[in-house]
């Protein structure tokens, strides 16, 4: 498997860093979720209009400083991923080798073709709007299906693995954590946001605004869930002892069959 500089060792420290700095992306990206989201919706007719509902009620500003807030989140969101990756590359490097290729999808594709990307849009269909609201529902469509839809299903195609085999390590113990901690995920974080949404509204400012948070509040769970039940040093020293025996038993019995082919040649 192809580390690309990646170590191979359960660096708790290093992990514990990446979770932090995962939590704090998350929080970052929260926060340009809401700025892009807190508007009330308007009466729209197609998928595109409809997901740009708030546009013509957000500020230049709000969609700007959304934007660039997200990519930048987003962007270390996937660099905090890499601590998930560490903690399954030894005992399960199939499972990790599948993770680490998500994990550069990811970067790839949310931070400017889903994030900046929505904020782009929202400040065209605004404009347009003004103009002539026809031409704006046109563009809107051409938008949306011709470039941000491919790239949505496409980083689906990256993400929705991440996720599967992320659950699996966990709940198969190919981690220090206990086997509790799948539910640290990103999907399980995301519904209370999704409910919230619906409870106060989706088309109510604050409602549009939590249901555009429903990822951030997910990956906020699942970076603070893992660090808040990270094991202790002794856990990630023992997972480590119970590990190497298994790597070194080729090279234990090489040594053997050496030992014996000596000690009959003394003979």
């Amino acid at each position: 498997m192809n580390t690309i500089g990646i170590e191979h060792n359960l660096d708790r420290p290093r992990i514990r860093k990446l979770l932090t700095i995962g939590l704090f992306a998350s929080a970052l990206t929260g926060i340009g979720d809401f700025l892009l989201g807190y508007g009330e919706g308007t009466a729209g007719g197609s998928i595109a209009t409809r997901v740009m509902a708030s546009a013509p009620n957000l500020t230049d500003w709000q969609m700007i400083a959304g934007s660039l807030l997200g990519f930048v989140g987003i962007f270390l969101e996937g660099l905090a991923c890499f601590a998930v990756y560490r903690l399954m590359a030894d005992a399960a490097p199939k499972y990790a080798h599948l993770y680490r290729a998500g994990i550069f999808g990811y970067i790839w594709l949310a931070p400017v073709g889903c994030h900046l990307n929505m904020g782009i849009l929202n400040l065209t269909y605004k404009y347009l709007l003004q103009a002539d609201e026809a031409l704006a529902a046109k563009t809107a469509d051409l938008l949306f299906f011709g470039f941000s839809q491919p790239v949505y299903l496409l980083l689906v195609i990256f993400w929705l693995p991440m996720m599967i085999i992320q659950f699996k390590a966990f709940s198969k113990g190919l981690t220090p954590y206990p086997k509790k901690a799948k539910w640290f995920c990103v999907l399980i974080g995301a519904i209370p946001a999704l409910v919230l949404s619906a409870i106060l509204g989706p088309d109510t400012a604050l409602g549009a605004a939590i249901g555009t948070m429903f990822l951030s509040f997910g990956n906020a769970f699942m970076f603070g869930g893992l660090l808040a039940a990270m094991p202790k040093r002794e856990r990630f020293e023992e997972f480590e002892r119970d590990k190497n025996p298994r790597e070194k038993e080729p090279d234990e019995a090489r040594s053997h069959v050496l030992r014996c082919g000596y000690a009959f040649l003394k003979e």
